[in-house]
């Protein structure tokens, strides 16, 4: 009972349905690395797309402005301002549940604490009949039938009017047959999702010419449907295991088409202007744009050392501007006919530089430079317990980490307990988005891919949607000299190196690393991460989805990451931290090595010329650095196992 009480409910309200129904969903789903506002939920009661917080009924009845939902984190909370201009606070996702939901149709005690999604894709068809409709159809139908015998709400999920009726009828014991969603939609760059045309399928024009199987030649140039009276099928055999496999038709025996039958070769060749074709389940249908903030202790009260600059550069320009109109000052006020003491100019300005000061932008890598910094300048910090009675939320301890040098690791910190926030602000579909161009408000010029908001409010709204967890982890540093050491000796004596660099440099975007050294780092550390936490999973047991990475990794001053599990993942209660102890550390980095070495890919994926998302891994497959996509910050790319282990020039293995 307590695990499902840790669960949330979502509130499925497709078009169609006069009446809400409820289920259970994972808090994770609603605000993570692969789900959210504008995710597609895979639930035991069918697929469906999550709405904009704002339209929950967690928002509509002003659940969420009680303290209990409040989550602090004044540092992510300026950063964000930047965008948010009218943002006042984060917001917890509910997880509570008071009272176990055993009907789908009943509703929660504390139905309050909703969220709400509807069914996507909308189209569905029966396995049994082999009926093709809209949910709108199959639920007006199931109403028709249904309404003098009081079982409406049995349609969740949805099921088949036609096969109830019929075993009904034959007075069979099974009487509801579940229907099946599509497993195909169309995706926009500009966030746009909807389903394809199933209702013009049938119409579909292909070209003779031999090319036609990879769908640039399929057209639907008409807009209507093939008859008034549409009854549509869809059928799939054994004898084809691809889309070959699936037909489509319509029955009306007075369509004019006369049962065409079309299957769904070239499927995902059919363009519609922007939209594509894409699986439901696929990775491209939604990349949240999330913000993650390690909790730090407010050492400095006041204001912190970055803001002290600032302060003292607009000091500067005040100044500047006030001998400016005191030089002046006659003429100014001559030119509007007033005195010199009805306007308080210093005033006005100051207000503004305090104004804009709110707004100061700060990079992602500033952002976790501050992070890097206290980690490593504080390694056995252990935080007193607050005044509010909470525990302490930041306790790290020192390891030795002589042993490690000849890996090029300088510092091995335990942390033993930490608090992240995450805060989710939109998503775009088909690629993802930068985070730092997202809040300086930038468009993307390299590609056509736009922002979809998490509120309908948009960059006015004062709530955004937060989670706050509590882990453990292993914070791991390399020699910032050695590394520097490794770039420069490799970036004019190897040409082999420079050559991988220039390959994946020319396949990422011109703002995402600051340079050639930056993007080398990257993927060291980065590849270095992916393959210690899988060999977490082989050789301690976790599962390397309950695992996650945290990068500090820039030009100059961050060579480091964060390996990390949150409370109610696998081992997040202590075992991850006794891999810390420097003796049991070395043999997985060591064995890590040894099966990177190794990959099962081998000879094909150490010379790959790019794999990937956009080609932008190297020497990379799922047999020896890829991750689930929950546990990797950057969808699984920017990684080469060649820059660790190569004899010739990896950092590793050249030694």
């Amino acid at each position: 009972m307590a695990k499902k009480n840790s669960k949330s409910q979502v509130r499925q309200k497709p078009t169609a349905l006069e009446k809400a129904k409820y289920i259970k969903s994972q808090p994770s789903k609603m605000l993570s690395a692969y789900g959210g506002v504008g995710s597609i939920l895979e639930t035991p009661q069918g697929a469906m797309m999550v709405e904009e917080f704002d339209k929950w009924k967690f928002f509509e009845s002003k659940e969420f402005e009680k303290d209990k939902y409040l989550i602090e984190d004044e540092r992510l909370l300026k950063r964000l301002k930047r965008h948010f201009q009218n943002l006042e606070k984060f917001i917890r996702v509910p997880t509570k549940v008071e009272k176990y939901i055993n009907q789908y149709d009943s509703e929660p005690d504390n139905s309050d604490q909703i969220a709400s999604a509807k069914y996507f894709p909308e189209w569905m068809y029966c396995p049994r009949c082999e009926r093709f409709k809209h949910i709108k159809d199959w639920w007006d139908n199931w109403s028709n039938i249904s309404e003098k015998q009081n079982f409406r709400d049995k349609f969740i999920k949805p099921k088949c009017y036609h096969c109830y009726e019929k075993a009904i009828a034959k007075n069979e014991k099974k009487k509801y047959y579940e229907l099946e969603q599509v497993r195909f939609i169309m995706t926009a760059p500009d966030g746009e999702i909807k389903d394809l045309p199933w209702d013009r399928w049938n119409q579909v024009e292909r070209s003779e010419k031999k090319e036609e199987a990879n769908g640039e030649n399929i057209r639907i140039s008409c807009k209507e449907k093939c008859c008034k009276e549409q009854d549509m099928r869809y059928s799939t055999t054994k004898s084809f295991t691809d889309l070959a496999g699936i037909r489509i038709k319509c029955v009306n025996p007075k369509c004019d088409l006369k049962g065409r039958e079309v299957t769904l070769v070239g499927l995902f060749g059919y363009k519609d202007q922007q939209l594509k074709t894409v699986i439901r389940t696929s990775i491209s249908v939604y990349y949240p744009l999330c913000y993650n903030s390690i909790y730090l202790p407010k050492i400095n009260q006041e204001i912190e050392q970055d803001d002290n600059e600032i302060i003292s550069q607009l000091s500067k320009r005040l100044e500047v501007i006030d001998k400016i109109l005191q030089d002046h000052e006659k003429q100014f006020f001559d030119d509007f006919g007033c005195e010199v003491e009805d306007l308080d100019y210093e005033s006005d300005f100051e207000s503004e530089l305090e104004t804009d000061m709110n707004y100061v932008f700060e990079s992602e890598n500033e952002y976790r430079l501050k992070e890097y910094n206290f980690i490593l300048e504080n390694p056995n910090y252990k935080e007193e317990e607050e005044s509010k009675g909470n525990k302490s939320n930041l306790t790290y301890e020192n390891q030795n980490a002589d042993s490690l040098s000849f890996f090029g690791i300088s510092s091995l910190i335990k942390v033993k307990r930490l608090k992240l926030t995450t805060v989710q602000t939109g998503y775009t579909r088909q690629e993802p988005f930068d985070k730092d161009l997202f809040l300086k408000g930038i468009g993307d010029e390299e590609t056509t891919i736009e922002i979809r908001y998490t509120s309908s409010q948009k960059a006015e709204t004062p709530h955004l949607l937060a989670t706050e967890s509590f882990g453990e982890g292993i914070f791991i540093a390399l020699d910032e000299e050695k590394v520097d050491k490794w770039f420069e000796i490799h970036e004019c004596g190897t040409p082999a190196f420079m050559e991988r660099i220039k390959n994946l440099e020319g396949r990422i975007e011109p703002h995402k690393f600051e340079s050639n050294r930056h993007l080398a780092k990257f993927v060291l550390v980065h590849t270095l991460s992916h393959i210690l936490i899988k060999e977490l999973e082989f050789l301690c047991g976790y599962s390397a989805a309950s695992l996650n990475e945290r990068l500090f990794v820039d030009s100059e001053n961050m060579q480091g990451v964060l390996l990390y599990t949150v409370a109610g993942s696998e081992g997040s209660y202590g075992g991850l931290i006794t891999q810390s102890n420097p003796d049991s550390f070395k043999k997985i980095l060591e064995s890590a090595l040894f099966r990177s070495r190794d990959c099962a890919s081998d000879p094909v994926c150490y010379h790959s010329d790019g794999q990937g998302i956009g080609g932008k891994n190297l020497a990379a497959c799922y047999s020896c650095a890829l991750l689930p996509e929950t546990s990797c910050e950057e969808y699984n790319s920017f990684l080469d196992r060649a820059l660790l282990i190569d004899k010739e020039f990896g950092f590793i293995g050249s030694e």
